[in-house]
């Protein structure tokens, strides 16, 4: 049964941009109001996409990261009640990398793992990943592994899952990061393309890390001089 109030959950799982074009042509037949309801979250989803990208983006909590090899976007709005941005990262070796920073219009958000905000959102990161299957946007996601890890090799922590997701064209690890700094609540997704996954750790590790060690003492107030 699809929810639509997992929508805004959706919107911070994966990359919808297009996502109608990219469902699943496999997808197992539905009944009727099966379709209806996808129709009726995919136009919802649009809409509120729509609304974003009028939407100023708030500023950049923690420096975002220049790296060789890496491209990104410029930061993009989410919408209006997640108070946030998404960038997009880009690799040359074909890793592609979500960068999400938002607050839910939450006051406080502890810096800890363990809080209910964080665990919240990784909660609500895995369930739009289901959601994301039962829309057809892909064949099937298994989750893989999960646990706490430093962002690469800097001390900052950060909640971690992989899920093994199918797709037309194989199978794809997308591992998903998220942890909170100075009130704010961080997530990146990431999918890699690399035959050996050691490849896509070696190629992802240099970005996690400046990530992290941006989330420094330092870098808590960056508007202050």
């Amino acid at each position: 049964m699809l929810k639509t109030n997992l929508i805004p959950v959706l919107l911070l799982a994966v990359c919808i941009a297009g996502c109608q074009d990219q469902r699943d042509s496999s997808t197992p037949e539905q009944t009727p109001q099966q379709e209806a309801d996808n129709q009726a979250i995919m136009q919802e989803i649009q809409k509120l996409e729509q609304e974003a990208a009028k939407a100023t983006p708030p500023a950049p909590v923690i420096p975002l990261p220049d790296l060789p090899g890496w491209t990104h976007s410029a930061p993009r709005a989410l919408p209006s009640g997640d108070h946030g941005f998404s960038v997009a990262y880009d690799h040359s070796k074909g890793m592609t990398v979500t960068f999400y920073q938002f607050t839910r219009g939450l006051k406080e958000i502890p810096d800890d793992l363990n809080s209910e905000p964080v665990q919240n959102e990784m909660k609500h990161a895995k369930a739009g990943i289901q959601q994301a299957v039962e829309l057809g946007i892909w064949k099937s996601a298994t989750e893989t592994d999960h646990g706490t890890v430093s962002l690469g090799d800097s001390p900052q922590k950060a909640l971690w899952c992989r899920y093994q997701l199918a797709t037309d064209n194989g199978e794809v690890n997308s591992d998903t990061y998220v942890w909170s700094h100075a009130n704010t609540l961080f997530k990146l997704r990431c999918t890699g393309r690399a035959k050996n996954p050691l490849d896509d750790v070696k190629t992802l590790t240099p970005l996690l890390t400046a990530l992290g060690n941006a989330c420094s003492e330092k870098q808590k107030k960056p508007a202050e001089k």
